[in-house]
């Protein structure tokens, strides 16, 4: 199982890499650090998205 999307582990990470602001990030489906990426990625997400981590909380972007 391959993925596309990129996990980066901070929103400074994320605005470097894609070129992109943090406003992309406000208002997406989040889940809690201790949750799972890769279920939420199965499950609901797709494999596509791009995924954020910003503070206690990791965002579909």
């Amino acid at each position: 199982m391959k993925t596309t999307g990129h996990y980066y582990r901070s929103r400074k990470e994320y605005e470097q890499r894609t070129g992109k602001s943090s406003k992309y990030i406000q208002n997406n489906p989040c889940i809690h650090i201790s949750g799972s990426v890769r279920g939420m990625r199965k499950l609901f997400w797709g494999y596509e998205c791009d995924v954020v981590r910003v503070g206690s909380w990791i965002y579909k972007v």
